[in-house]
């Protein structure tokens, strides 16, 4: 598990240091970092995914699209960009800069470094000159390939999703990564057919049905989030494409999703990677509460825990004060240990000394209680009615 993520002079951020949990939720004000700290672990995980011979880091692809070097490197900074991923064990960096115009749209790799153990002096470096592929050179030893192999295995959900197609595609390639439902949930109605009658983590499933296979499992959870609702899916004939249906009761007809609504189309590719990911693997959701009534928000929140308590990294980010809310619940209801839960709440960038953090960390303890609230965290509904009220 990735348990913090480290970059230098990118973006908005000079510097940051980012402790990671198994389930870590990124809130705040809009254009603060939040994005642009997902950003960093999708750059990483894509150019490992693409691997190949190449002393550049490209920032456009499949799992995000930053533009140019001078999108990314901060502003009158240092031109160095620095972004690195640890673990308990390892600690894996790489350096590097806008230095050839030939790139066009990459980073020059200048340097890969990492040290091992608990003594930070046994830094080992190698210039971009001896890079191999997948990001690492022919030196790196088998932990911090493993490490950064956990990494290319991340599946990412966007905030814009497919919602309400009438059928969905197959994934373009022979051997997918595990579980990668795609960055709009395009590949979720393939996985889920797939699956439908494998059988899920028992860790994962829930308690109102016994029957171990996908197709129960989810229509359990779904119904969790849109009270009797369910799901089927098929294939079409010899295309490669799977039609896709929902129904609101068991008594009801099934309809296809733009005859449904938006909600159960968002939620849908959220349930279906989390109920088939591999413990271990990394989920990164962006806004996991898109289109969903405060209640399925909430609900929503219960469940990212229960699969992060299975063994399933989660990271998102949210500005749902019911998902929070969700995830506290779930940590009183002793479903994930208030360690394993991460919370990083982004101000905008200080201007000055009088300027809150950029970053601040409310704790959480064991009954679901929060250490702090800073100003702007989830207090707008109380704010509006003190208003209302003539408090203020």
């Amino acid at each position: 598990m990735i348990d913090r993520l480290i970059f230098r002079n990118f973006k908005c951020f000079e510097a940051l240091s980012l402790p990671l949990a198994p389930l870590t939720l990124l809130t705040g004000f809009n254009a603060a970092g939040k994005s642009t700290t997902l950003q960093t672990l999708l750059l990483l995980a894509q150019a490992i995914r693409q691997g190949g011979r190449s002393r550049f880091l490209q920032l456009n692809g499949n799992l995000t699209r930053l533009g140019s070097p001078g999108d990314v490197v901060r502003e009158g900074g240092d031109p160095e960009v620095e972004l690195g991923i640890r673990d308990a064990n390892i600690h894996t960096n790489w350096k590097l800069v806008p230095e050839d115009r030939r790139s066009g749209h990459a980073l020059t790799i200048k340097q890969i470094e990492w040290d091992i153990g608990a003594n930070p002096s046994e830094v080992y470096a190698v210039g971009c000159e001896t890079m191999l592929s997948d990001l690492l050179p022919q030196e790196a030893p088998e932990s911090v390939r493993k490490l950064c192999h956990g990494l290319r295995d991340a599946v990412f959900l966007s905030a814009i999703r497919a919602g309400a197609e009438n059928v969905f595609p197959s994934p373009e390639i022979s051997e997918p990564v595990w579980a990668d439902v795609g960055a709009q949930g395009e590949y979720a109605a393939w996985w889920f057919e797939k699956l439908l009658d494998e059988d899920v983590d028992a860790s994962r499933r829930h308690s109102s049905d016994s029957a171990p296979i996908l197709r129960r499992q989810f229509n359990a959870w779904v119904g969790e989030l849109f009270p009797g609702a369910e799901a089927h899916a098929f294939r079409l004939g010899n295309t490669g494409l799977v039609q896709l249906e929902f129904r609101n009761h068991g008594a009801d007809e099934w309809r296809r999703p733009s005859n449904i609504g938006y909600g159960l189309s968002y939620a849908f590719p959220i349930l279906v990677a989390g109920l088939i990911a591999r413990s271990g693997q990394i989920l990164v959701i962006d806004s996991p509460e898109a289109h969903l009534h405060p209640m399925a928000q909430s609900r929503m929140g219960v469940f990212l825990a229960m699969i992060a308590a299975a063994g399933v990294q989660i990271v998102i980010e949210t500005h749902s004060d019911h998902v929070l809310n969700g995830v506290r619940l779930a940590i009183k209801q002793e479903i994930l240990p208030a360690t394993q839960a991460a919370i990083h709440f982004f101000n905008h960038r200080p201007r000055s000394a009088r300027d809150p953090a950029h970053v601040v960390s409310p704790k959480i303890d064991k009954n679901g209680n929060l250490s702090e609230w800073p100003g702007g965290f989830f207090d707008q509904a109380e704010k509006d009615l003190a208003t209302l009220a003539g408090w203020s």
